[in-house]
């Protein structure tokens, strides 16, 4: 999902020399395309002088005059305009790079140190102690006393209490922390950035399309090369390789680039990383960092999180096992080889690489080539938004004369029934040097919905890696790229539907083991008849995609579900290993080895010996999801249970919809997640419905 947003009351104007920062405006704007890095320093010292003004007046308040508003709120809204700063900083290195790497460096380490002090400020603590003894509950709405009981446990928990040389210690390790995890992330895409592979023989390059190859072609002559082709690294052009190259040299090379170049100096930070937070856990009073993270999550402790992947694994493992099996000796025949044995590089996804994209075309008899000429982008644009619009009563309406960060992004008004504007999403769908890979959404800005009133929208992101269009072609895409875009306009939902008594309660605060649930249940909708027709139509002819292409994508949509899903394991049952088996000794926790060890137990197929993709493991060493990767099976139980209920009153069904709405989506954090799951659901979720879709049990 992203960085944390900011939060407000109102816009403020800020005057004299904030006024000439361009990173400096009302915090309910942004202003694309006017941004300067040079301004980052002094734009940090500002906002952040400012929050310390504000901070201080409510430390210098009376105990017997606090009130909510004046000592809750406005510890919140303190920071609005440093957060603004921080988060545009943020969004901008993520998705141009190298411009703001050095801003982004210095607002990570001023940030660190800020909120180090906020959180451990004994001061505060005792302010919000004062309005909790002085307010009775029934002063408070149910959100308000949510929000003053979560923060009073979080200072608590956060270490507040400590004695002054362990909090001191304490912040020491926060600030490291935020150091390492944002250079973790910027080598990444350094890495990214460098990886490719040189190919000499056009041959080499058999099973790509003719543009695919020019292109390579045209990246050597930039690279300086008189002949051959040069494949540079991003998401489109890695999946091509690996699916579609008949040739296995290529696909070989291509998968080592990308699993060694330039991934070598992560290997110290992930470690560092992995130490401090085992010392921050001790010091706080757990026995391992996953029991600290997960305290205030669904799981609660990393022994239930560990239970639920590990019956999952167990569940599942005897169909994977099946399932690759039955790849290898398909593999036998294409290559009339009768002892081929499956390697790394022929399964080490949760996607179809090429025998497996071979055999789901022989098996389902689709030519991925043909059906994504059905799959142009604008299209399942066009359908997603007249979908949500039936769900959700929601308008979209395209707005080019906002200002964007580059040319490809899409910039969309979204207004509710009443003609209200409740969101605005800035979109940058197409992969570029520079940008970090992978997909995600990002809040920036969540309006003020107290009393019901809609005067301000909520500002946001949705970013993705698709493929770039050509002169003459669209962006063309897979089914699994139809996914992606739907997945993380799920998340978009989640916060433009938002109606929140408190912006402090918005869904970028609810339990990170339910975050994905809103994002992984509207994939579902694609696999509908009734969706895959409206988000489809040949790019050239318009024509609509025929019935029977329909019935065979969506009988292969579960095609070797189980191995999908042993991606999924792997990667949580590391995290989880990473973040709790190593409380005696943290310096043993190697990152590639525990990775390598969870591939072999899983698939039963060992990693290659120079495999370090452990160490573009963004999402646990510079993410959200530290000791949390679990939450996507999580939280995919609970969608899929859901879905169900669509499925039996209709996956179009406005009613039902409007229900989800106001139940689930609307409601944010003020209530705990799994209060959001019985009142939709009328009981408590589990796995059956997620094992029924997976064909694990009937």
């Amino acid at each position: 999902i992203g960085a944390l947003p900011y939060f407000a009351e109102k816009c403020r104007t800020i005057a004299g020399a904030m006024a000439k920062n361009t990173l400096i405006h009302p915090i309910d704007e942004l202003r694309f395309g006017t941004y300067d890095p040079k301004d980052a320093s002094q734009a940090l010292k500002i906002t952040e002088k400012l929050a310390w003004e504000r901070i201080d007046r409510i430390l210098h308040l009376d105990p017997k005059d606090r009130t909510f508003e004046n000592t809750v709120l406005a510890l919140t809204r303190s920071t609005d305009e440093f957060d603004a700063v921080v988060s545009i900083i943020g969004h901008l290195e993520s998705v141009l790079g190298e411009p703001w790497r050095k801003a982004d460096i210095l607002s990570s380490t001023v940030a660190s140190k800020f909120y180090n002090e906020i959180n451990l400020h004994t001061g505060l603590y005792k302010a919000f102690k004062e309005v909790d003894s002085r307010l009775k509950i029934k002063e408070l709405t149910k959100a308000q006393n949510k929000l003053l009981t979560d923060m009073i446990r979080e200072y608590k928990r956060g270490g507040v209490d400590l004695p002054p040389a362990e909090k001191e210690r304490l912040k020491e390790i926060n600030k490291e922390l935020s150091r390492s995890s944002t250079k973790f992330s910027q080598n990444t895409v350094k890495a990214n950035d460098k990886t490719g592979i040189c190919v000499t023989n056009k041959a080499d390059l058999d099973g790509l399309s003719d543009e695919f190859i020019k292109e390579a072609a045209e990246n050597a002559k930039i690279k300086g090369k008189t002949a051959g082709y040069w494949v540079s690294f991003n998401e489109p052009n890695f999946m091509s390789v690996m699916s579609l190259c008949t040739v296995a040299s290529t696909r070989k090379a291509m998968f080592k680039a990308v699993k060694t170049t330039g991934l070598s100096p992560n290997l110290p930070l992930a470690k560092k990383i992995l130490e401090l937070r085992y010392e921050k856990a001790k010091l706080l009073g757990y026995k391992t960092y996953a029991d600290f993270v997960l305290k205030s999550r669904m799981a609660k402790n990393g022994k239930t999180a560990r239970t639920f992947i590990d019956n999952l694994t167990k569940t599942y493992k005897p169909i994977i096992k099946r399932e690759l099996r039955n790849l290898e000796n398909f593999a036998r025949k294409y290559e009339n080889n009768p002892k081929y044995k499956l390697d790394a590089s022929d399964i080490d996804s949760g996607l179809d690489w090429f025998y497996a994209h071979k055999q789901r075309e022989k098996l389902f008899d689709i030519n991925e080539s043909v059906a994504k000429e059905y799959f142009p982008i604008e299209k399942v644009l066009s359908g997603m938004f007249e979908t949500l619009s039936i769900l959700y009563g929601v308008k979209f309406i395209k707005n080019s004369s906002i200002k964007r960060w580059h040319k490809d992004v899409e910039i969309y008004e979204i207004h509710d029934e009443l003609g209200k504007h409740i969101a605005t999403v800035w979109c940058d769908w197409f992969a570029r040097k520079n940008k970090q890979g992978n997909a995600w959404m990002n809040a920036y800005y969540v309006a003020d919905r107290a009393d019901g009133k809609v005067d301000k929208p909520h500002l946001g992101y949705v970013i993705a890696n698709l493929p770039l269009p050509t002169k003459t072609v669209p962006s063309l895409l897979k089914p699994r790229d139809v996914e992606t875009i739907w997945h993380e306009f799920g998340h978009f939902m989640h916060l433009a539907l938002g109606r929140t008594e408190l912006v402090e309660q918005s869904m970028m605060d609810i339990e990170w083991d339910f975050v994905e649930a809103p994002s992984q249940i509207f994939e579902n909708w694609i696999w509908q008849p009734e969706i895959l027709t409206k988000i489809t139509s040949h790019y050239k002819t318009e024509k609509k995609i025929p019935d029977s292409l329909v019935k065979k994508l969506i009988a292969a949509r579960q095609f070797r579900a189980s191995s999908k899903n042993a991606s999924q394991f792997i990667y949580a049952k590391t995290d989880l290993m990473l973040h709790m088996d190593y409380a005696k000794d943290p310096s043993k926790a190697d990152p590639v080895a525990v990775n390598h060890k969870n591939k072999l137990a899983v698939r039963g197929y060992p990693a290659e010996e120079w495999d370090k993709g452990a160490l573009s493991f963004n999402h646990i060493f510079a993410g959200g999801y530290a000791a949390a990767y679990y939450s996507y099976k999580w939280a995919e139980a609970i969608e899929a249970d859901f879905f169900e209920r669509f499925q039996k009153e209709g996956v179009l069904n406005s009613k039902l919809g409007r229900e989800y709405r106001d139940k689930v989506l609307a409601r944010g954090a003020e209530i705990p997640a799994t209060t959001l799951v019985k009142d939709f659901l009328g009981r408590q979720s589990n796995i059956k419905a997620m094992l029924r879709r997976d064909g694990i049990k009937p």
